[in-house]
């Protein structure tokens, strides 16, 4: 039997809340890029112990970026600021499978997550000072395997700049 890693949908005012962010982060992004998604309320903590299941060989792993500064700042998600010093560099994932929705999740030192942002298709995901491992969920639950298409970097533009920034 296959393990499953339920993730819980956004409700509304989640979704409203993300759509009053958008010009906010255009702003703390400094760019026209697509801005960053990710909110508290976007994402869901886990435990190893939730995750320890899934097969590595349908993961990305990623080296950290060694200047990358810290994820917070006096209790502000500093990562997520690009115009006050926050992580820049990114990867491109993408699930192996076409048309399917999933949910992009990640493994790193002092940090289990998913979001539960719903994809189609590729994603950005920023890089901090750590590796990290990243790996999808489908909308049943299941793990699908996921590849690296790219990599970036927050303000250099490339073809993946409106790729959506988890």
């Amino acid at each position: 039997m296959t393990e499953k890693l339920r993730v819980r949908p956004l409700g509304l005012p989640a979704r409203i809340a993300d759509v009053l962010m958008i010009p906010i982060m255009y702003i703390v992004s400094g760019t026209t890029e697509k801005p960053q998604r990710t909110h508290r309320w976007n994402n869901t903590k886990l435990a190893a112990c939730d995750v320890e299941y899934l097969n590595l060989t349908d993961m990305v792993h990623c080296l950290g970026i060694s200047d990358a500064g810290c994820r917070f700042r006096w209790h502000i998600p500093a990562f997520h600021t690009p115009i006050f010093g926050g992580w820049r560099d990114y990867v491109v994932l993408k699930p192996y499978e076409k048309e399917v929705e999933w949910h992009v999740g990640w493994i790193a030192d002092d940090v289990v997550g998913v979001s539960r942002i719903k994809l189609r298709g590729p994603v950005r995901t920023l890089l901090g000072p750590g590796d990290g491992l990243f790996f999808g969920i489908n909308a049943r639950g299941v793990q699908v395997p996921i590849y690296l298409i790219g990599t970036g970097s927050i303000g250099k533009h490339n073809l993946h700049e409106q790729v959506p920034l988890l």
